[in-house]
């Protein structure tokens, strides 16, 4: 029997056809929730079916922001703790079609009252724990990592960190653009980052002093970029990562790298795990399917 898995986020989805626990066919597509919301949701579910040579009566499995309040149809959040009987049946089905399920999100109520919110990663936890059943503490990389504390073999509570984004926003609109002469990656600099960060007390008032180390030549134009990103990823780290020793990471092949060294950096051990390896096993869990990546 063919299945096809869905991770469908807000810029981007990859989908994975399976045949008797065997991954044998990818598409990945740029029609993220953005885009597929201005060329119809069919019509991008059209296009998978066309690009993995299916037909329209093969299940298809969605998780991600697809499910969201502004996705195609909106799936609910369950409450962690959750484990992995509390999300198996957490989705709906597309209007019309009885072979599209649309898997909800998880929230998770913070002791001060705030929430926090997944959609889409807690299908990579269970991969994850499919793998490595004795992780306790998972990070998955992102615009907006998210940092999970396992219990019980389920997701007990987990925080978001705007990393990413703050990155982004810092070296493309704001002074330290000018700073910025290369984006190579330079260790060097991402260490000296990752020692600032090590000392940073606020960071709203210490990302100031980068500009000043700038000025007065702690680093160049060449180092700064990787300068940054060490100082926002070590303080992301600092807050996040606690007094655990070891850290499940998971995330594109761009990024692992760079939390894996300052993870070591910081005196704790990185084990890592592909994002599609995970995405593909977490499916493979929630559906009760067999898929071997």
């Amino acid at each position: 029997m063919k299945t096809v898995f869905c991770d469908w986020g807000t810029t981007n989805l990859r989908a994975y056809l399976i045949e008797n626990g065997e991954v044998i066919n990818t598409f990945t597509s740029d029609k993220g929730l953005k885009s597929a919301k201005d060329l119809g949701f069919e019509n991008v579910l059209n296009e998978i079916y066309d690009q993995l040579e299916i037909t329209k009566d093969t299940p298809i499995k969605l998780s991600g922001m697809i499910g969201s309040k502004h996705g195609w149809k909106e799936a609910p959040y369950v409450e962690a703790p959750v484990s992995l009987d509390d999300i198996k049946d957490n989705y709906v089905l597309v209007d019309g079609s009885d072979n599209t399920q649309i898997y909800g999100g998880v929230s998770y109520l913070m002791p001060d009252g705030r929430r926090d919110v997944m959609r889409g990663e807690e299908v990579q936890i269970f991969g994850i724990l499919k793998k490595y059943p004795d992780a306790k503490k998972i990070c998955l990389l992102g615009t907006h990592a998210k940092w999970v504390n396992i219990a019980n073999a389920a997701i007990d509570s987990f925080q978001t960190w705007m990393t990413g984004d703050f990155f982004n926003c810092l070296s493309g609109y704001t002074i330290f653009k000018q700073q910025i002469s290369s984006e190579d990656f330079n260790q060097e600099a991402f260490l000296k980052g990752l020692d600032s960060a090590k000392e940073s007390k606020s960071i709203l008032n210490d990302t100031f002093y980068l500009r000043t180390d700038y000025l007065f030549g702690k680093v160049n134009g060449d180092e700064f970029h990787s300068y940054l990103s060490g100082f926002l990823i070590g303080n992301e780290i600092k807050g996040a990562a606690g007094d655990c020793k070891e850290v499940y990471l998971s995330g594109s092949e761009r990024m692992v790298p760079y939390y894996k060294l300052a993870l070591e950096y910081f005196g704790i051990k990185a084990i890592e795990i592909l994002s599609s390896e995970a995405t593909v096993f977490g499916m493979q869990e929630i559906s009760q399917e067999c898929a071997n990546v």
